[in-house]
């Protein structure tokens, strides 16, 4: 869908165009007589007035020129003008040529009053035999050098405006684009997050099934931090941002789940002063899928224990553990890293960056203040 130019895109065009060349129109048509500074002084409010009325002029004949290409549009589709064929140019240079003639009418009758109250005082003073201030050959000269600059000024407003308009749908677009970016990103993060509870749930039951006979106390502690994290799950996955401190609480209970399934083989180490978890936020679950991608893709043994290592470092969560990889990995329930640089990449323009370092898998993630 092509728009119309707004008013603020027209006047930024007629200022264009009145900057490039009313200085060059100025210096052809002034006499020699008052080019020099004490006669442009005497002048400046003929010539402030000159460039009003231009200035005008040029705003009404963009209106009509944009008018003119909404036609165009209409009748022969969006790309028409852009696609430079023969009858795209015949019909740009009938328009300006059109426009041209009648703005000629309308500036040179502007000219002429201005150039009769600029000289009036010398032609009541002159013999009817003095040369007048322009000879015949001379002002059909200006005329015709008057005549190309109006099809020069013509064929720039085409363009010109043509060119805001082009911009302005680059704009559209670009705009559509992101939104739909956004949306369906933030689509597939809803979907990522409504996908953890029931493979996390399934996992934790399992675990507790095994262990409610066992051992009753740790089982209530079991019970107490899986209802723990579910109820962080439910309160905070519709937001963007939660405290660290909020986040922390909710790891540490979720570690304590991992903790029970693999016993002295895993460990996570949270390093952030109170300070700190409260300065910042973080995207909610972020800790939680890095932590589940280590265990994901780490192996875990009593002489070789999965540490994980969590802290901060200025404004940049870090998370690292040692790698130890698997020779058959976990089956992947889609979480994990690319989840969150995708979630980062909606909230801010400082990247998501993860790689090895030496033994370590390190992750570094944007905090917020």
């Amino acid at each position: 869908m092509v728009d119309k130019l707004t008013y603020q895109q027209k006047w930024q065009v007629a200022i264009r165009l009145l900057l490039l060349y009313s200085p060059l129109l100025l210096y052809v048509n002034l006499p020699d007589s008052v080019r020099n500074p004490a006669k442009l002084v005497e002048i400046s409010p003929l010539i402030a007035v000159f460039i009003l009325i231009a200035l005008g002029l040029y705003f009404i004949w963009i209106t009509a020129t944009d008018w003119i290409q909404m036609q165009l549009f209409r009748w022969f589709g969006e790309d028409f003008l852009l696609d430079f064929s023969w009858r795209a140019l015949a019909f740009t240079m009938l328009i300006s040529l059109g426009l041209a003639s009648l703005y000629a009418q309308v500036f040179q009758l502007i000219l002429s009053t201005l150039f009769s109250l600029l000289f009036h005082n010398d032609l009541l003073k002159r013999p009817s035999s003095q040369t007048p201030p322009f000879s015949r050959d001379v002002f059909a000269y200006l005329q015709r050098v008057n005549s190309v600059f109006n099809l020069v000024i013509m064929l720039s407003a085409f363009y010109l405006t043509l060119i805001s308009r082009s911009y302005q749908q680059l704009k559209h677009v670009q705009l559509r684009a992101e939104k739909s970016e956004k949306e369906a990103a933030i689509s597939q993060v809803e979907a990522l997050k409504n996908q953890l509870s029931p493979h996390f749930l399934f996992n934790s039951l399992s675990i507790l099934t095994a262990m409610v006979h066992e051992d009753a106390d740790l089982s209530e502690q079991y019970i107490k931090q899986l209802a723990k994290v579910y109820r962080y799950i439910l309160e905070q996955r519709d937001q963007e941002l939660v405290l660290l401190k909020t986040e922390v609480d909710f790891i540490r209970a979720y570690t304590f789940l991992l903790q029970i399934r693999f016993e002295n083989k895993f460990e996570v180490v949270i390093d952030l002063s109170l300070a700190e978890q409260n300065r910042y936020r973080i995207a909610p679950l972020s800790l939680q899928l890095l932590v589940e991608n280590a265990v994901k893709h780490n192996r875990m043994a009593l002489d070789e224990p999965l540490r994980v290592h969590i802290y901060c470092q200025d404004d940049v969560l870090i998370t690292e553990n040692n790698w130890l990889p698997r020779d058959q990995p976990e089956s992947s329930t889609g979480l994990g890293l690319q989840n969150i640089v995708n979630r980062y990449a909606l909230l801010t323009r400082r990247p998501v960056w993860y790689g090895h370092q030496d033994t370590l898998f390190v992750v570094k993630i944007p905090l917020f203040v």
